[in-house]
This record gives structure tokens, C-alpha cells and sequence, in this order.
């Protein structure tokens, strides 16, 4: 009864906060078995909520009271190492916060790992995104968006696949990209033993050439696009090196990029670094109108 109920308070929650729910694809989703759908939600000890067993992945849209003047779009992409979604707080409540600053946001539910669901599950997340991405394309006129300004925010596993968008010579890149506490790299020097992300997407014994080819910060080039990203030293689950080692590929390259590291404040703590009692988000703002994404003025509608 009470899982019943703490749902129930969550689809009711996600009710006031998101104006329309858009499912990724009509049937079955390309490169899914037909499985019965069995989507888990949880609550960790952080209380926060999470969702695994995705296999019918969506769009939910966040839509600002007022309009920033940018027009800018940012789609959330939550963590959880490609197993489960923790789509609580590394994704409404940070859609919500972009929203109440003007942006237009969408939280991207992407098809997690679940055994016997996929023909192959290693490409799978990449292609939801690159729907949302065509998605939010498409829909650009009807939400008010800058086509030149739309942008991703991944978090950790989240952080992985949104670096893969930036840095893929295939599919549509975004205009910038946002990465908190993120997995970049699949070499075996960059991969903490504790975290799941590598495993579940390439199995237990990749290669050295899918390592490779899974490691955004070997593929920056000039036309990666701006990145913003944000680390804690004392990260166990993705080591600092991640963020360091994506953010210098992209310093040599003479793309645009700021990285704010904190000493303490280890791993998932979303929007609000406890361990340093500070919100990020507006020095992400800041960073945002620097490189002409954000404007200090809201558009008068």
C-alpha cells in the first residue's frame, strides 16, 4: 500500500509540473522485443525517485511561464548507468529549474537494460535521444524554440550519452551540452570499479576498440559544440579524471568550455552540492549567456 501511494504522489507530482507527456515512437519502439511492459518505480535511501525497466521511452515537456528571450531548449537526459533513471531528481526537478528561468525543457525517459528486451542494447540509448532531439526539431515553431539553441544536460550515465551526441559524427549535434559529475570515459585508467555504466552497455569483457569507440573525449574535434561541466574530487562512482580529461580534449581543440570542479561533494547530488552548500545551476546561466544561449532579459509574450 504504501509503494501504491508514494506513485500515486509521484504521477500526481509530475501532473503539476509537466504540461504534456509525448512518447518517443508510435508501437514498438525500433530494436525492441515485444516484452510486457514492466517499468519499476523506487525510492532510494536518498529518497529520491527512480524508474528502471524502460522499454517505452518519452518526452516530457516543461514549458516556461515566461520565455527567455534566447528561445533556448535544453533536454534533460537523468543517470542511473543505463540500469534505471533517476528521473526525480536528475531530471523533473532540474527541468522545473530551467523552466522557471525562462528555458524550455524536456526530460528525456530513455529505454534503460533489461535482459531479453532488445536486439542490442549498446545503441539503443543513443538512438532515443537522437529522436528527442528530431522531436523537439520538429516542434520548434509550435514551442518557440531557437533550432540554433538547443541543448542537452546529462548527468552521470546521462552525462556519457549526451557527450556521445556532442562528439558522434552521425545524427544531429546539440548547440551545447551540459555535464554534471559525468561518465566519459570507457578506458580501463577512467572507469571506477564501482560503477555499472560501462558494463551494462558493452558487457563485462569489451574490447579495447569498443572501449575506444565509446569514449567521447577521443573524439573531440573543432566542431564539437560548448560544453559546461561539473565535477567533485571526491567522485568514487566517475572519477574527476572524466570531466578533466573531456575538458582539456576540448581546450585543445579550441572549443568553448568552463569546468567547476568541487573539492568535496562525491557523487549524485543533482542540482545542490551538499558537502559545499551551493546550487550550480546559476553559474550554468551565466555560462549559458557567455556564449550567447541566454539572455539576463525574459521575452515579453
Amino acid at each position: 500500500m504504501k509503494s501504491i501511494l508514494s506513485i500515486l504522489i509521484l504521477l500526481f507530482t509530475r501532473s503539476l509540473q509537466a504540461q504534456e507527456v509525448m512518447p518517443l515512437y508510435a508501437g514498438l519502439a525500433p530494436g525492441s522485443l515485444p516484452v510486457k511492459e514492466n517499468e519499476i518505480f523506487s525510492r532510494p535511501e536518498n529518497g529520491r525517485h527512480t524508474v528502471r525497466n524502460v522499454t517505452k521511452p518519452t518526452l516530457t515537456l516543461f514549458l516556461p511561464a515566461r520565455q527567455n528571450a534566447s528561445h533556448t531548449a535544453v533536454i534533460v537526459c537523468p543517470g542511473g548507468g543505463y540500469l534505471n533513471l533517476s528521473i526525480e531528481d536528475g531530471g523533473y526537478e532540474v527541468a522545473k529549474e530551467l523552466a522557471a528561468a525562462g528555458i524550455t525543457a524536456f526530460v528525456l525517459k530513455y529505454r534503460t537494460w533489461r535482459d531479453s528486451a532488445y536486439t542490442r542494447y549498446r545503441d539503443i540509448p543513443q538512438q532515443d535521444l537522437q529522436q528527442a532531439v528530431q522531436m523537439v526539431y520538429a516542434g520548434a515553431s509550435r514551442w518557440n524554440i531557437d533550432t540554433a539553441r538547443i541543448g542537452l544536460l546529462g548527468f552521470s550515465a546521462g552525462g556519457h550519452l549526451v557527450a556521445r551526441a556532442a562528439t558522434l559524427n552521425t545524427g544531429t549535434r546539440p548547440a551545447f551540452t551540459m555535464l554534471v559529475y559525468p561518465v566519459i570515459s570507457f578506458t580501463d585508467g577512467l572507469t571506477s570499479k564501482t560503477s555499472k555504466t560501462r558494463g551494462t552497455l558493452l558487457g563485462a569483457q569489451p574490447t579495447a576498440q569498443e572501449k575506444e569507440a565509446y569514449s567521447p573525449e577521443l573524439h573531440v574535434t573543432p566542431a564539437t559544440p560548448p560544453a559546461f561541466l561539473i565535477q567533485a574530487e571526491d567522485d568514487s562512482t566517475s572519477l574527476v579524471g572524466n570531466s578533466i580529461a573531456y575538458y582539456s580534449a576540448l581546450v585543445a581543440n579550441r572549443v568553448p568550455a568552463q569546468l567547476l570542479l568541487y573539492q568535496k561533494g562525491g557523487h549524485g547530488f543533482a542540482l545542490y552540492n551538499k558537502a559545499q552548500k551551493e546550487y550550480w545551476m546559476p553559474q550554468a546561466l551565466k555560462w549559458l549567456a557567455l556564449n550567447g544561449f541566454y539572455r539576463d532579459q525574459a521575452a515579453k509574450n
